[in-house]
């Protein structure tokens, strides 16, 4: 238990940390006046069964005489408002209390969860390639929220109650040592074996819920982001099948653990009813008349009142911990995982390319892999050339664009644009003059403007550069005239209410209205039928006169017009030369722009 609260403890931040010590002095004082006004009702009970015994006290004689009480039934009336006012008073702190632990435990939810987010977009491009996109969706908002609702705010109430259940049982002390001393141990005993008992069985329901989860998220996602095949193929029920098992899993351990935290509570009545009757029973036989055990039989009466929910909380807390614990190693090991990281610099400066862009000797490994992917690659780009990259499935065209784009860094060798070296403290300055236009494009539920300006909202967009991106892409025309509400127009998750070739030229807009020193190209235009195609080049080229582009080509009417076309093979460069120079030299080239005259091989 020590280590998971330092693990949890390590999840506050310093301002989270102040705001926990303030919540710990907020619920020592409800704890003091929650034991002012149990151990208020001793005196009142006496009161009640001996009036004359007003005057024979110290503070209750002078409360009569100082405020002019003329008969005892007065004294004891306002006495007993005085009481009733006093746990209005309790009762009032006791609902700010509880306000000020759940506003604190769930606001950790939005804390925790934004910097776990953060955490994950701070991890370079290989760390993307290597998990389960479901895997961040269920951390940030399942593994975070069971965090809060199994940890954090367990262990907050845990210490509120723990608290006011030490100072009860202080009084209790007070009242009556040998009674008191009987009844923690007979209530704490019967809850420590119980929780003994169940600890490691509620630690693997945790477990099996994490998993179960984790597979429920995994075949949602598929399920949804696959619609279309679902669909086509019949596949319904095959995902609803898929789902059932782990879902079931969730259903079956979350009830399992609703029982085993809350079967103690009834116990635990049971023997703290057995207590009171041993209580009465003990005191009857030791004064032997029942008008003078009630003032003490209603002291303990009432603080049972107080105790039993404040038990029953503290074991319902504990459970909760202990089958939440795979929840918080989870966001543990990714929040420390990232923080291991070195930090890429996003405030870097611009670094456009004034001249070359240099790739020496460069080879690149995924992961724990040993096979080179790209190797020995020595190249140079000059500011505004056009250059093409062809070659077979598996050739590396699409890592050689991920090492010049500074996603993926160089096992070996180095990228350099004008001399300067790439690396973590300079890659975001880099990519800030990029232009990158992938076969597939991600486009947000949102207008087609903000598509387009991805990143770039409200006053700071531009309109003319936007229209202008859209009508070098072939898109304005289709905007403003098919488009109900023009670029305010919603394109509808992931652009469903547009079709393949309208979503590539988004793309196309969205890269060139960030106005880039280098536009990549990669499969950008395999959506296009041949004459827009053309058309969309066409208009490219002219707005990329200082321009440098590279394409993975598509089809070859788009890279005729390229300066240098690389043709890899394997992973390495086999041949560089202009159209015309490689059908005449390279059999490999030939092969590729023999394939029906005019289609070069599908992108990796």
């Amino acid at each position: 238990m020590r280590r998971l609260v330092k693990r949890t403890w390590g999840l506050l931040e310093g301002r989270e940390r102040r705001q926990m010590g303030l919540l710990v002095v907020l619920m020592i004082g409800q704890a003091c006046l929650e034991v002012v006004s149990i151990g208020s009702i001793l005196p009142f009970m006496a009161l009640l069964e001996r009036p004359d015994a007003i005057h024979n006290t110290y503070f209750t004689k002078w409360a009569y005489d100082t405020f002019g009480f003329t008969s005892n039934r007065s004294f004891l009336i306002v006495a007993g408002i005085v009481v009733l006012c006093l746990f209005l008073v309790v009762n009032a702190v006791n609902a700010l209390s509880l306000w000020a632990q759940s506003r604190f435990s769930w606001m950790r939810s939005f804390s925790i969860s934004r910097r776990l987010l953060a955490a994950y977009l701070g991890h370079p491009y290989t760390f993307f390639l290597e998990r389960n996109s479901s895997d961040f969706t269920r951390s940030i908002y399942q593994e975070v929220r069971q965090v809060v609702v199994g940890i954090i705010l367990p262990m907050v109430t845990l210490l509120s109650k723990a608290i006011s259940i030490c100072l009860i049982l202080v009084l209790l002390m007070y009242v009556n040592w040998a009674i008191s001393l009987g009844l923690a141990v007979l209530l704490i005993g019967t809850y420590a074996l119980v929780y003994v008992l169940s600890r490691k069985i509620l630690t693997r329901i945790g477990e099996r819920i994490v998993k179960a989860n984790e597979e429920c998220y995994r075949v949602t996602n598929e399920a949804f982001g696959g619609i279309k095949e679902a669909k086509l193929n019949g596949l319904e029920s095959a995902y609803v099948e898929a789902y059932s098992p782990p879902g079931y899993m969730v259903g079956r351990m979350a009830t399992r653990r609703a029982v085993m935290a809350g079967v103690p509570r009834c116990l635990l009545e049971s023997v703290a009813f057995g207590g009171m009757l041993a209580i009465v029973l003990v005191l009857l036989g030791t004064s032997g008349s029942i008008g003078e055990i009630i003032p003490t039989v209603s002291v303990f009466a009432f603080a049972g009142y107080r105790l039993m929910p404040a038990l029953s909380q503290v074991f319902v807390s504990i459970a909760n911990i202990r089958s939440s614990t795979a929840s918080l190693d989870i966001v543990v090991k990714d929040l420390e995982d990232a923080s291991r990281e070195p930090d890429f610099d996003l405030d870097a400066d611009s670094l456009p390319l004034e001249s070359t862009l240099e790739l020496k000797e460069v080879s690149f490994v995924y992961g724990e892999q040993t096979k080179s992917v790209v190797t020995d690659i020595d190249l140079k780009v000059e500011r505004g050339e056009s250059i093409a990259l062809v070659g077979p499935t598996g050739a590396g065209k699409t890592t050689l664009v991920d090492l010049l784009l500074g996603l993926l860094e160089p096992t070996s060798g180095r990228l350099a644009v004008d001399g300067t070296v790439i690396d973590r403290s300079n890659v975001r300055g880099w990519q800030k003059q990029l232009g990158y236009v992938p076969q597939h494009i991600f486009l947000s539920d949102d207008s087609i403007k903000r598509n387009i300006t991805l990143g770039t909202h409200g006053a700071e967009a531009d309109l003319g550069r936007i229209e202008e991106a859209a009508r070098i892409a072939g898109l304005h025309e289709f905007i403003t005239s098919e488009l109900p509400d023009g670029y305010d127009t919603k394109v509808g998750e992931r652009g469903v209410r547009l079709s393949g070739g309208q979503i590539q030229r988004l793309g196309i807009a969205r890269a060139i209205y960030r106005d880039p020193s280098l536009l990549f190209l990669d499969e950008a235009t395999s959506a296009l039928d041949a004459h827009t195609e053309r058309n969309v080049m066409e208009a490219i080229r002219g707005a990329s006169k200082d321009r440098t582009v590279i394409i993975i080509a598509h089809r070859l009417s788009t890279i005729r017009f390229c300066d240098r076309i690389l043709v890899l093979d394997a992973g390495r460069i086999v041949d560089i030369g202009t159209w015309d120079e490689l059908i005449d030299r390279c059999s490999l080239f030939k092969r590729l722009a023999g394939q029906q005259g005019e289609t070069l091989l599908a992108s990796e």
